[in-house]
């Protein structure tokens, strides 16, 4: 990038930079062990802490419910046999170490003992055997991650074995997501919908939940790791309007919001009363059209669109200078980023030719169908309106609840185009697979391309990052060259505050979601 200026290029106190970060996820999975930061003396146990929450979560099933929102709260109550840790490495969570074989098909996990579930359960090999049975057979987020698992074996309580079919490099990054996470054996027998309530092994455990009002999630008194955590309760109040929010916290009611507004960054910064933090880059904003029908179906009304719109104003007005303007997949900064690749830029001539060939040549109408809660992403729905009428192209926007986009947009493809956005994580199959690969869990905008789905389930192979840079390069080239349904907008930080009061690090190492079992109050 060379911008230094970009926070991507900062070392930050919290952690390395994000370049390290990249560099160290690509090298493989070595392990390191947790640890706590601090004088373990002068750390407060115990408090309730007040979030004021941008998204209200949704259902609360690990295995199946891809809101980022649940996310959040579920990286506290279930867990996985690894995570990812502030060194950027894979670290041991429910497994105390794992073992490849020599041709990297074979795998072996040590688990850890004198865990408990929040039922009283002891945790062993069978929990982890039935939640990724279940993952696999009734079609679980991560079920083609499973595609490759020839055999599992609980041979013991707790040791754990999985047999490949051929080499697959992005199993364990996977793993140390919550749609891997572990349930009980009991629980993991159930179907999609069957529980209301996560039974894990985390630090924290589920207590109640009203729809679009409050999530809590309390203190695990019997949690494995002795030390943790240090508050008793979270309380998490939903508020997704932005101004509402921020007025909340800054009346006093709340400790802790997310998702600043991008308006107020700068005011926050300076105020010495509120501790202002920023993560870059959280998530990657983009307009998705439906490639299966009119007028998107064809490849010269995409990038008609895209021709119209002028990114750089767009991610102004919706991040007021926060962002960075797409151009890949590819996490910015990262190994996997196309050392050339430039967003597509404007050009209204272009626009009116691609125009011409689709059979469009006074434009066309289409549905713009976007989830009210993100109001970025409204603002750049209306900065794209006003830009694509210039050639003739009419987006009606639709406000919708970001309930119904899961169900409307998401699970039925009934949209012609929409706004969403998902998390930039650090390994690139997050990027590259699932949203755009048409196995991919997140896949919905219908486009499909055999070419490209070969290039991705060939770099899903390699260990070797001097290898499957390459690969990640030339998908990111054929995805502008025959433009996916995926137009990329922009890249977002996350934007929050909290009271001074309020100290440990919130969000994860690679900006996907939340951990609080170090937040304290001093």
């Amino acid at each position: 990038m060379g911008d230094t200026d970009n926070p991507a290029d900062e070392q930050s106190v919290d952690g390395p930079s994000r370049r390290l970060f990249m560099k160290a996820a690509a090298a493989g999975v070595p392990i390191a062990l947790a640890g706590c930061a601090g004088d373990v003396d002068d750390i407060e146990r115990s408090g309730e802490l007040l979030w004021g929450g941008s998204v209200p979560v949704q259902s609360l099933d690990p295995h199946f419910e891809s809101a980022a929102a649940t996310a959040r709260v579920l990286e506290n109550i279930t867990q996985g046999l690894v995570r990812v840790n502030w060194d950027y490495e894979l670290e041991p969570l429910l497994a105390e170490s794992w073992e490849f074989s020599e041709d990297n098909t074979e795998v072996s996990f040590s688990l850890r003992e004198g865990v408990s579930f929040h039922d009283g359960s002891e945790f062993t090999s069978e929990d982890v055997l039935a939640s990724f049975e279940r993952i696999d057979e009734r079609e679980g987020l991560a079920a083609d991650y499973m595609s490759r698992v020839e055999s599992m074996d609980a041979p013991d309580d707790y040791t754990f074995e999985m047999v490949l079919t051929e080499p697959f490099a992005p199993l364990l990054s996977r793993m140390a997501t919550s749609h891997m996470h572990i349930l009980p054996a009991e629980q993991a027998e159930q179907q999609q919908g069957a529980f209301s309530e996560p039974i894990g092994t985390g630090p924290f455990q589920f207590e109640s939940m009203e729809i679009d009002s409050e999530f809590v999630m309390v203190k695990y008194d019997d949690y494995w790791d002795d030390a943790l955590p240090y508050l008793d309760k979270i309380i998490k109040n939903e508020v997704p309007d932005d101004d509402n929010r921020l007025n909340t916290f800054r009346s006093g009611e709340l400790d802790f919001i997310n998702d600043v507004p991008p308006r107020h960054a700068e005011s926050l910064e300076d105020d010495p009363d509120i501790d202002f933090i920023e993560r870059f880059p959280k998530s990657l904003v983009y307009l998705g059209v439906n490639c299966t029908e009119e007028p998107f179906d064809s490849r010269d009304a995409r990038l008609a669109l895209e021709y119209a719109i002028d990114k750089d104003e767009v991610m102004e007005a919706a991040l007021y200078g926060q962002g960075q303007v797409a151009a890949s997949p590819a996490a910015p900064d990262s190994e996997w980023e196309h050392p050339d690749l430039e967003p597509r830029p404007r050009d209204l001539e272009k626009a009116q030719e691609h125009l011409d060939a689709a059979g469009y040549p006074d434009g066309f109408e289409a549905s713009f169908k976007i989830p009210q809660q993100y109001n970025d992403q409204v603002t750049a729905a209306q900065v794209i309106e006003s830009q694509a009428s210039e050639v003739g192209i009419d987006l009606d926007i639709q406000m919708i609840t970001w309930s119904n986009w899961l169900s409307d947009v998401y699970t039925d493809q009934d949209f012609q185009a929409t706004t969403s956005s998902y998390l930039g994580l650090w390994f690139p199959d997050a990027g590259f697979h699932r949203p755009l690969h048409s196995e991919g869990a997140f896949f919905f905008t219908g486009w499909e391309d055999e070419e490209y789905n070969d290039l991705i389930d060939s770099a899903r192979l390699s260990y070797d990052i001097d290898e499957r840079a390459p690969i990640y390069h030339e998908a990111a080239e054929l995805l502008k060259e025959r433009r996916s349904g995926h137009i990329l907008l922009y890249w977002m930080p996350t934007l929050m505050a909290r009271d001074t009061d309020v100290t440990g690090e919130i969000m994860s190492p690679d900006g996907s979601t939340f951990r609080f079992e170090e937040v304290q109050f001093e």
